[in-house]
């Protein structure tokens, strides 16, 4: 990936959902007729089966992410946003701060060898905000296009990303992930 050097920005107070989306919540969605299906199942079964509700959802793309946010009135975070949520007010290296990752603290590397119920590492691997699962356990999308040099560029006021582009951004990492 690219790393960009950090940089101050300032936000307007925002809501952010305290974990990703579940497959029991995303299927609500889906029953309405707001929501189309998962293109994939990783893991095999998973949505759909009670067992695995509280799981995040995956093999949703852009679109299906902010239809599922259109949909419950809100929106997909802008990657400032998303990383304040996560780094915390001290700006940590990791949601749990700025020791290393490990298995007892997040879903990655295989730890467990598929995605994990969202509030599984409440407590030790939440964000200083109380958000849960902000690394591991299932890539996140963000509402900004992706630009190698957007930070070089960006306002310092509540940047939204460019303005169009190819890619979108993720944040996150998924249960398969060896680094954060």
């Amino acid at each position: 990936g690219v790393f960009a050097l950090a940089h101050n920005v300032s936000l307007d107070a925002y809501w952010i959902q305290k974990s990703k989306v579940t497959n029991r919540m995303y299927e609500q969605c889906l029953k309405v007729g707001a929501c189309s299906a998962p293109a994939q199942d990783l893991g095999g079964g998973a949505f759909g089966n009670p067992q695995f509700g509280n799981h995040p959802v995956v093999g949703v793309n852009w679109d299906q992410a902010q239809a599922y946010c259109a949909w419950t009135q809100g929106s997909l975070p802008t990657e400032a946003q998303w990383e304040k949520a996560a780094r915390g007010a001290n700006q940590n290296i990791y949601p749990w701060g700025n020791s290393d990752p490990a298995c007892g603290l997040l879903n990655f590397g295989n730890c467990y060898e598929s995605t994990s119920s969202v509030d599984a590492f409440a407590g030790t691997g939440s964000s200083s905000y109380g958000l849960l699962d902000m690394a591991g356990n299932a890539f996140e999308w963000i509402g900004d296009w992706y630009a190698e040099n957007y930070y070089s560029v960006s306002p310092p006021a509540n940047p939204t990303g460019p303005e169009s582009g190819q890619y979108r951004v993720v944040r996150g990492s998924s249960f398969e992930t060896n680094k954060t």
